[in-house]
């Protein structure tokens, strides 16, 4: 899948003053565009979806922490998450992605979220969004998924 540079390379600005080097942030600007810069890292990098429960299967891991805590905390985005059930390819996906940064790397919003302390951690979140396990330790079948142990920790 192919990055669509051109349209995220507009927030360059955003994430220069908001994007922390490690965490999430000091304030809720940096909170925000920590939650949807790992939203749209994992989905370009990795495949990830953060609510696996729909047409979208995405791929291992769990990023339903960073769209609750979102949802409960920054209503522009709120309005966009709940699209997920709605998306049913991965055109779909990539148009809330990008409905979800426009909304939420408006210069004007995130200054005012800039004065308001960290609140609760985007790694924690519970809410409406899910990540749901592809098989059970009972229903695994190892031929189904042949390189998981290729490599031995011990060796290194």
């Amino acid at each position: 899948m192919s990055v669509d540079w051109s349209y995220f390379n507009k927030y360059q600005g955003i994430d220069d003053m908001y994007l922390p080097r490690s965490g999430e942030g000091d304030n809720m600007a940096t909170q925000i565009v920590t939650a949807v810069t790992k939203l749209v890292y994992k989905w370009y990098n990795d495949g990830d979806v953060f609510d696996n429960t729909y047409t979208l299967p995405g791929w291992a891991n769990d990023l339903s922490s960073y769209a609750n805590w979102l949802y409960k905390n920054c209503p522009p985005a709120k309005r966009v998450l709940v699209g997920i059930s709605a998306c049913d390819t991965e055109g779909d996906y990539e148009d809330l992605l990008k409905d979800l940064a426009d909304r939420c790397f408006d210069e004007d919003l995130l200054a005012g979220y800039a004065e308001k302390p960290v609140v609760d951690s985007i790694y924690t979140a519970d809410g409406p969004f899910k990540f749901e396990e592809r098989y059970d330790d009972e229903d695994y079948d190892e031929d189904d998924y042949p390189y998981e142990d290729e490599y031995d920790e011990e060796e290194y």
